[in-house]
C-alpha cells in the first residue's frame, strides 16, 4: 500500500491542451451526440471528463468539457488538435453551430481545492478547480504550492489518466480505461459508439482492464508482465520511480495470454494506494 498525499490548494498549470470552442444555438444537442458524458447540465460551473468515442465504442479522445456564456470549450491533449478538429468538422453537418481552435490564446490552471470560485472538476485524484485566463498565472495562486512537473507526471499516474499514445490507442472501450466510471453518462440520448458502450455495462465485464503495477526494478513500456499469478498484461509506458526500489507503470490486463511466445515476463504486483490531500 502506497499512502500518496498532496496539500489542499496545490496547482500546476495544464499545459500541452488544445483548446477548441463550440458555439451556436445546437452546439449542446450537437456535442451530446458526439461524446460520452452528459453536457446540458450545469456546464457553467462545472467541467466534466468525456470519451470521444469511434462507432465501435472505442476510445479515441478524452477531453474535459465546460461552458461559458454563449458557447462550449473543449479542451484535449495537443498532439490529438487536428484528429479532434477532424471527427468534429465531419459530424457537422446540418447543426446551427460552429467550431472554433482557440489553443494558444487561453490558459488553464488547475487547484487542488474544490471550494474555490471557477469550474469544479477532478483532474487528478481529488476534486478542484480549473482556473482559465488569457493572461497571467491568477495571483491568488501560492507560489510555493505549484507543483512541479514530476510531481504532477506522478499524480497523473496514479490517478490513471489514460494519455494518447500510450493507453488511448483507438483500440479499448472506456470500461477497459476505467473511463465509464468518470466520463460516460449511461442515462443520457445516443451518441456515437454508444451502444456498444452500454452492452459492454450491462454484459458487466470486460476483455481488458488498465490497471497500476508495481515492481522493485525499472521496466520498459510495452513489457508483459504478470501480476500476482493472477493475469497477465503488457505495459504502456516506462515504469517512474515513485520511491526507492518501487517502480511504478500503467498496465493493460488481458484475456489474452503469452503461451508460447518466446518473452521474457517480469513479475510484479498489482499496486493499492491510498491517494489523499491534506
Amino acid at each position: 500500500m502506497i499512502d500518496y498525499k498532496l496539500k489542499q490548494g496545490s496547482w500546476y498549470e495544464v499545459e500541452e491542451r488544445c483548446v477548441l470552442r463550440l458555439s451556436g444555438p445546437d452546439r449542446v444537442r450537437y456535442l451530446n451526440g458526439q461524446v460520452s458524458n452528459d453536457v446540458s447540465v450545469d456546464l457553467e460551473n462545472k467541467a466534466v471528463p468525456a470519451c470521444v468515442c469511434s462507432a465501435k465504442g472505442k476510445v479515441e479522445a478524452l477531453v474535459w468539457i465546460t461552458a461559458e456564456t454563449d458557447a462550449l470549450i473543449v479542451d484535449g491533449e495537443l498532439s490529438q488538435r487536428e484528429t479532434l478538429l477532424e471527427r468534429f468538422d465531419r459530424y457537422l453537418i446540418a447543426d446551427d453551430c460552429e467550431w472554433e481552435d482557440v489553443t494558444g490564446s487561453r490558459r488553464l490552471f488547475h487547484v487542488l481545492d474544490p471550494n474555490l470560485e471557477g469550474k469544479k472538476t477532478t483532474r487528478l485524484f481529488s476534486p478542484g478547480t480549473d482556473l482559465w485566463t488569457t493572461s497571467d498565472t491568477p495571483d491568488f495562486l501560492d507560489d510555493s504550492l505549484k507543483l512541479s512537473s514530476r510531481t504532477v507526471e506522478e499524480a497523473e499516474l496514479l490517478s490513471l489518466i489514460p494519455k494518447a499514445g500510450y493507453e488511448i490507442n483507438g483500440e479499448s472501450f472506456p470500461a477497459e480505461l476505467g473511463l465509464d466510471k468518470i466520463a460516460v453518462s449511461f442515462e443520457k440520448g445516443c451518441y456515437l459508439g454508444q451502444e456498444v458502450v452500454s452492452r459492454i455495462k450491462s454484459v458487466g465485464r470486460t476483455r481488458g482492464e488498465l490497471v497500476l503495477i508495481a515492481a522493485d526494478n525499472e521496466i520498459s513500456r510495452d513489457s508483459i508482465v504478470r501480476i500476482d499469478d493472477n493475469g497477465e498484461g503488457r505495459t504502456t509506458r516506462k515504469a517512474l520511480e515513485l520511491q526507492e526500489k518501487i517502480w511504478i507503470a500503467p498496465a493493460l490486463l488481458s484475456s489474452k495470454t503469452s503461451k508460447g511466445q518466446q518473452t521474457e515476463i517480469q513479475q510484479v504486483t498489482r499496486l493499492f494506494h491510498n491517494l489523499t490531500t491534506y
